[in-house]
């Protein structure tokens, strides 16, 4: 069972306070997807882990918390843009804005999970040019991750098998098959095999 309640946050980039809900607790029973989503039970929770300011357009898992240039970053035409766009859910434009604002940071591994997270959102509103999109960006960001040694996961083939199953939904099957090809000379955890 999953516990909502609703907080007034300050946002960190404009001052301005506003209601959002959030998450209290949530129980998940059953496996998740290859690209790490979560079991049916607990997927609607994903509304409530990213919040947009609806006087800036600032979009953050926590709009009290930010550093940097995250405000140059907010009031760039590029960010505007993103969270501008009618093309897409709301939620999922909240989500580009993140990864956009964790790319601008070097953050690449953060910028590919928000990314990942957007294509979900398009995925539940049947929005399948938008989520392919989505999921481009997020392969773009995890080899730029692996670029700047940032890691997607912590077991040995994770990023891998993330990777592969980005470009499958993504239908970018010759990379698919091509990485699927390179992972299997690596040494990579047997449950990752599986």
């Amino acid at each position: 069972m999953t516990t909502m309640h609703e907080e007034k946050i300050e946002c960190c980039v404009c001052g301005k306070k506003s209601n959002h809900e959030v998450v209290g607790s949530s129980y998940s029973h059953g496996s998740s997807d290859l690209d790490t989503r979560s079991s049916e039970m607990t997927r609607p929770t994903i509304y409530y882990s990213i919040q947009r300011c609806p006087s800036c357009g600032y979009c953050a898992s926590d709009l009290s918390e930010c550093s940097g240039k995250v405000k140059d970053h907010v009031e760039s035409k590029e960010y505007q843009k993103i969270i501008g766009n009618k093309a897409i859910p709301k939620v999922a434009a909240s989500f580009l804005a993140l990864s956009y604002e964790k790319q601008q940071t070097h953050q690449y591994s953060e910028s590919a999970w928000a990314a990942i997270h957007a294509a979900w959102i398009c995925d539940d509103k049947n929005k399948q040019k938008a989520s392919k999109e989505c999921r481009k960006k997020a392969i773009s960001m995890i080899e730029s991750a692996n670029a700047h040694s940032q890691k997607m996961g912590d077991q040995a083939g994770a990023t891998e098998v993330l990777t592969i199953d980005l470009m499958r939904r993504a239908g970018m099957f010759e990379q698919a098959l091509k990485l699927v090809e390179e992972t299997k000379t690596k040494d990579i955890e047997e449950i990752i095999l599986q």
